[in-house]
């Protein structure tokens, strides 16, 4: 009689109930010659089909067919080391080249050599498989090794021989089903992309000073206060936090709900959805359809912060804007508040500059105007000036007022996400510096009120005098004007003839029966003319 060990083919992952079956031994019917038949004392886990009459025995050193081999009725036992060294090369012979098996992680225990100690079980039949992958072979792995995951394992099974016991070696492992996974998630993808939600004209712009920014992520992760943190260091900015998972089959259901919920808030600019990174079989979360749905359907632009260089989740491609990490995309959101503050303060200063640009225009245009324009039209140029003069100043009055109480709203928002400590002392800076500039402030507006005292004096008693120079020279010309008026001339006797709106100077430009005006010195005349002579 003989034993043969019965096995699957090597290219098929198999179950572990699958490996126990491969280990399984049969019985052959032993030839007419051999008189006597004995049974082997199997390893434990092995299933042997036994003979009811015929007893084995074991020669040491010997192949696992000469071994099963009937003796003569003295048997020579094996020490339990023999025993256990023959079964694992006879076993490592009949599994010379590795096979792929399938199952759930059960139990998992990782060493302090790096080697990690685990077990795998069949989720349809009750069979289990103690497994072990040591450190270089498992920082290869291509799926997480946690228990209640379902993985492929590549390998060879073996027998350890100081404790007998039977154990698979992985070399390789996959994660179960991810083929089947990336396949649904390209047909997901297209699916999305074929309604238009990747394309770049539906993404909206940011606004560019948010007030109220939303974050939908986990309340108790890192990504969390990287996000906070960033936001209150740049902008004074309210933030609103809609908590949720963001890993686990929950989530993608918890996120959709997140971000329903606090796009109610009607003040709200701009929401950030995201995590801190993770492995890419954690970004399951964001690569669900309910998620990418609810970011499309958002009705304020949303930052995608997944966390991940390297992936692109459909969440990504949905969303308006891709931030690499949580902390770039509050710096997205935000402007650099001391940026804006020097932005208005240079706008300030080009403002004052223009304005005192066009103020030294204007008065130059006056000065060039006044020897050549009579006295009322430099009165109007005057008034216009003044005009121009006071709306500017109204103008630039109300945008510094309007600009120093954004910027004093900035600053208390900003001083309110401050330390104590900081508060204080810029606080008594801020006194300290307003009571040495209260007394030189007040010196410094007497100085000027004298000085402009001093100027209207000059001003008044240099316009008098222009006043007077200018009255007397229009005097003298209107003098020489009234003696030079044709009213004069009319006076002596004389008169104007006007026809058809013209003076006649020359008699034979009418003709006979042609009405004329005449214009005397004292009222008209209309007349006919009767005969033209030369």
């Amino acid at each position: 009689m003989q034993w043969m060990l019965q096995g699957r083919g090597k290219d098929k992952p198999l179950g572990i109930e699958g490996v126990a079956r491969s280990m399984r031994v049969r019985r052959v019917v032993p030839s007419p010659h051999r008189a006597r038949a004995a049974t082997a004392r199997p390893r434990a886990g092995m299933h042997v089909t036994r003979p009811r009459r015929p007893t084995w025995s074991i020669a040491p050193g010997a192949a696992m067919n000469d071994l099963l081999r009937p003796v003569s009725a003295a048997p020579k036992p094996l020490s339990i080391s023999e025993f256990n060294r023959t079964a694992r090369e006879t076993l490592e012979q009949r599994f010379a080249a590795s096979v792929w098996i399938e199952g759930e992680i059960s139990s998992a225990k990782l060493v302090t050599s790096g080697h990690l100690y685990f077990e795998l079980k069949d989720e349809r039949e009750d069979a289990r498989l103690a497994c072990v992958m040591w450190k270089g072979s498992l920082a290869k792995a291509k799926a997480k090794m946690t228990v209640g995951e379902k993985i492929q394992l590549r390998g060879k099974p073996t027998i350890y021989n100081s404790r007998g016991s039977f154990q698979f070696v992985g070399d390789a492992a996959t994660a179960a089903g991810a083929g089947a996974a990336a396949a649904a998630f390209e047909a997901l993808k297209e699916k999305l992309r074929a309604e238009g939600l990747f394309e770049e004209e539906r993404k909206r712009p940011l606004p560019r000073f948010p007030k109220v920014i939303g974050v939908v992520t986990s309340p108790t992760g890192a990504a969390l206060q990287d996000i906070i943190k960033e936001l209150f260091r740049r902008w004074p900015v309210r933030v609103v936090v809609s908590p949720t998972l963001v890993q686990g089959a929950e989530a993608p259901a918890q996120i959709a709900r997140a971000i329903a919920q606090v796009q109610r808030i009607r003040a709200l600019d701009v929401l950030i959805v995201g995590r801190g990174g993770g492995a890419s079989e954690d970004l399951a979360a964001f690569n669900d359809e309910r998620v990418a749905r609810a970011i499309a359907g958002c009705r304020v632009p949303v930052v995608s912060a997944v966390g991940h260089q390297v992936d692109y989740t459909l969440a990504d491609l949905v969303a308006d804007l891709r931030a690499a990490t949580p902390t770039a995309a509050a710096t997205i959101c935000t402007p650099e508040i001391t940026e804006e503050r020097d932005r208005l303060e240079s706008f300030h200063r080009r403002l004052r500059s223009a304005l005192s640009g066009k103020l030294s225009a204007l008065h130059l245009k006056l000065h060039r105007l006044q020897p050549r324009d009579p006295r009322r039209a430099i009165a109007v140029e005057r008034q216009r000036l003044d005009g121009l003069i006071e709306r500017a100043e109204e103008a630039l009055r109300k945008r510094f007022v309007a600009q120093r109480r954004a910027l004093a709203q900035a600053d208390v928002n900003l001083q309110g996400n401050h330390p104590r400590v900081r508060l204080a002392n810029h606080r008594a800076a801020l006194e300290r510096l307003g009571a040495r500039m209260l007394p030189a402030m007040q010196r410094r507006a007497e100085r000027r009120a004298l000085t402009l005292r001093d100027l209207r004096d000059r001003l008044d008693r240099s316009t008098r005098k222009l006043l007077e120079r200018r009255g007397n020279a229009l005097g003298l010309a209107a003098g020489k004007l009234d003696a030079l008026s044709p009213v004069k001339i009319l006076a002596r006797g004389y008169g104007v003839a006007m026809h058809e709106g013209r003076a006649l100077v020359d008699a034979s430009t009418v003709s006979p029966g042609d009405s004329i005006h005449l214009r005397l010195d004292r009222g008209t005349l209309d007349a006919t003319v009767t005969r033209v002579g030369t």
